[in-house]
């Protein structure tokens, strides 16, 4: 690699001598124990680097510090070393390194080089010394380039550099893609680039690694397609992305593939949230062991810090943990931080910090990142940060908010279970409740649901003993919103042509849909409609399942839109974006049912049968919504692992003509994910997606809403 990269010279010259200094002053020196050292800065023309724009060689500002040799504590610190042409400076006898420095030392930044230069200077009381520092680019330069035939085969193709430090990742799109990103050496970049094609269809990240990164080094990373790709079965594409790195020229066949395994994953054995503050007491030992699992395979896998107290442990920045230097595995260990053995391709491992944590490092915060390459080029970093905390009876590990509600988890750190072992919460600024119900117990582990709290609201909450009520234990969390649908109370009606849809417009309010549009292909037909007169309260929705032309089409309404009519059938696209956890749906419905007189295979035993209504939500967590396709058999399944939770009511008897008022619990199967989608359903004729209801089955639905406990 072309490394003649030019320096900016500094040099320290100490003047002080025999002719320099008067006997009185060598004497003044002798009675302090100091000797004086003199420092002129010079620049050298010819090996000067580039600086920032506008910037000339000479009006660079250096700060300089002298730190002693020892301690590492900053002895002397001059922000400008224009200062010190004429200004000798008195140093105590000892050693001492000169450090000159112009820029910010952070992991990663744009637009900001950092250079650096020290020497190490041994100062005699009554004496002087000399000393050269040669300052140069102490961090590595890379830039991002793209070719025309990427830039014409994708709208977007944003990249992420990582020198995989917790601050160390810079992204290059938009106003950032043509600038120069600045990164803190540890020997190793990481970059990812995900394409997004003219389509708008999004492929997985495509990742690679530039090891052997060393300060000063400049890295153009260019991305060129080659036009050797070809199609993959299942969906997949290969193309030929050729990088130029600058140290040589590197042509990576990467595997666009649609149908990759799972993203590598990090968690810590007790169920902590990695996204907390992990609290770990002195002396407890309970918390820090890791379980790293890449179904895919590992082929690269780091574990980086920023901690200059667990540097000085003979843990480095940057440890490769399939592949450790010598000598550093075994200092780990001595430290308290240990790995089992793992290979490329295998596909989990455990790191235990636990002795780490608790008997080693001092009380304080430290930063850390998983960072991850698995065999299908995917790249995760996971980021950790761990609080060292003193000994302490309990725990306060993790909340889960709600909107009305928390789980709040806890661990106690002694031999047995403390006497009043609990916990306490409030508002931010209000006073301290003490929880009232009965404590989840398993092993040491202790939980409550914190009930009675307002939606989106900041508290606090800490697990507590007779004798211990500590603020070092106290987090501080928000609760969920407690969102209503839109139209929820079914009052607004907008009609589009022939059909009728129950939202404000198609466009900012269109949130509800219904088989009206597939049942209004040759006439007005419209099996789903307003109701003005029989109503719980403003309007309702009508819900009538009628025959048309060839074809049973059930009175429905739900969350989501209509795709498009296909033969006999049609796709309709399910949910609508949601994130809230309610308890339960409460609403109002009427219904009267007919005999099934409409059936197809493998329905056709229920012909004579009463109708059936039913009522259904679900949230799950979807990445876009369902797509449901009557003609290829593609149906909405309650058990599909991507329900968080379900509720559903069904009456094949009918109401009697009146509206009767019902409550829907949902049922959550994990209580810790989130949704993303909802879909609520409601149709007059339950097996309608199958052809199959009675002609004339009538419902009415009003005044939904969630609620909240």
């Amino acid at each position: 690699m072309n490394r003649s990269i030019r320096y900016i010279t500094l040099t320290l010259l100490a003047l002080l001598s025999a002719l320099s200094c008067t006997r009185k002053e060598t004497g003044w020196l002798l009675s302090r124990g100091e000797g004086l050292l003199t420092l002129e800065f010079g620049f050298d023309p010819s090996l000067t680097v580039s600086t920032r724009a506008g910037e000339d060689d000479g009006d660079m500002t250096f700060k300089v510090e002298v730190i002693d040799f020892q301690s590492g504590v900053i002895v002397k610190t001059v922000e400008d070393h224009h200062t010190l042409q004429d200004a000798p400076i008195s140093l105590r006898e000892g050693r001492y390194i000169v450090r000159a420095s112009n820029g910010t030392d952070v992991d990663a930044a744009f637009g900001a080089p950092y250079y650096e230069g020290r020497d190490t200077v041994e100062i005699v009381e009554g004496t002087g010394t000399s000393s050269v520092i040669t300052c140069a680019l102490a961090n590595v330069r890379v830039t991002v380039s793209f070719s025309d035939a990427v830039r014409d085969n994708f709208s977007k193709y944003p990249v992420t550099v990582t020198n995989e430090l917790p601050g160390g990742s810079l992204t290059y799109a938009g106003e950032t893609a043509a600038s120069a990103g600045y990164f803190k050496a540890t020997g190793t970049l990481v970059w990812s680039i995900t394409l997004t094609n003219n389509d708008g269809v999004e492929y997985p990240p495509l990742t690679r690694a530039i090891d052997n990164v060393r300060p000063r080094d400049s890295y153009n990373i260019h991305f060129d397609i080659d036009g050797s790709g070809s199609a993959e079965p299942q969906g997949g594409t290969a193309l030929r992305i050729v990088v130029d790195d600058s140290v040589n020229e590197q042509e990576h066949l990467l595997d666009i593939s649609l149908n990759k395994a799972p993203e590598p994953t990090v968690s810590e054995a007790s169920g902590a949230s990695l996204e907390d503050v992990l609290r770990a007491p002195q002396g407890a030992g309970l918390l820090g062991l890791f379980n790293v699992k890449a179904e895919a395979g590992f082929k690269r896998v780091t574990l980086t810090h920023k901690s200059e107290e667990v540097a000085a442990l003979g843990i480095p920045y940057s440890v490769s943990l399939l592949e450790p230097s010598a000598g550093v595995r075994e200092a780990a260990s001595a430290a308290g931080l240990t790995w089992t053995d793992f290979r490329e391709g295998d596909t989990r491992f455990d790191l235990d910090m636990r002795r780490l944590f608790s008997e080693t490092l001092p009380i304080g915060t430290y930063e850390w990142a998983f960072n991850i390459l698995d065999q299908q080029s995917q790249y995760v970093s996971v980021a950790v940060t761990v609080k060292v905390v003193p000994d302490v009876e309990v725990s306060t590990v993790r909340v889960n908010p709600w909107a009305r509600s928390a789980y709040v988890h806890a661990r106690y750190n002694t031999e047995s279970e403390p006497a009043g072992m609990g916990f306490q919460w409030r508002t931010a600024d209000g006073e301290w409740n003490d929880f009232q119900g009965s404590l989840t117990k398993d092993g040491t582990a202790f939980s409550a649901r914190i009930t009675g709290l307002e939606p989106q609201t900041e508290y606090e909450v800490r697990a507590v003993t007779a004798v211990e009520q500590s603020d070092d234990n106290i987090l501080t969390f928000t609760t969920e919103a407690a969102e209503q649908l839109p139209n929820f109370n079914f009052d607004s009606w907008y009609k589009d042509g022939k059909e009728w849809y129950a939202n404000t417009d198609l466009e900012t309010g269109y949130f509800w849909d219904s088989g009206n549009k597939g049942a209004n292909t040759l006439s007005e037909i419209n099996p789903t409609s307003p109701e003005e007169t029989f109503v719980v309260s403003g309007k309702a929705a009508r819900l009538e399942s009628k025959y048309v032309i060839i074809a049973f089409a059930g009175g429905n309404i739900y969350s989501g839109s209509f795709g498009a009519v296909s033969g006999l059938g049609a796709s309709i696209n399910f949910g609508r974006p949601y994130t809230c956890r309610p308890s339960a749906l409460h609403g109002w419905y009427s219904y009267a049912p007919e005999e099934i007189n409409r059936t197809k295979a493998p329905y056709d035993y229920m012909k004579g049968d009463m109708d059936v209504a039913k009522i259904y939500v679900a949230l799950t967590d979807w990445s876009a919504p369902f797509v449901v396709n009557t003609n290829d058999g593609t149906f909405f399944d309650v058990n599909d692992p991507s329900v968080i939770a379900y509720g559903e009511l069904e009456d094949g008897t009918g109401t009697g003509g009146e509206y009767k008022e019902f409550t829907i619990d949902l049922e959550y199967r994990d209580l810790e994910r989130k949704p993303t989608h909802v879909l609520v359903v409601a149709t007059a004729s339950k097996y309608a997606d199958y052809f199959t209801g009675g002609e004339g089955s009538l419902m009415y639905i009003d005044e939904f809403e969630f609620v909240f406990e």
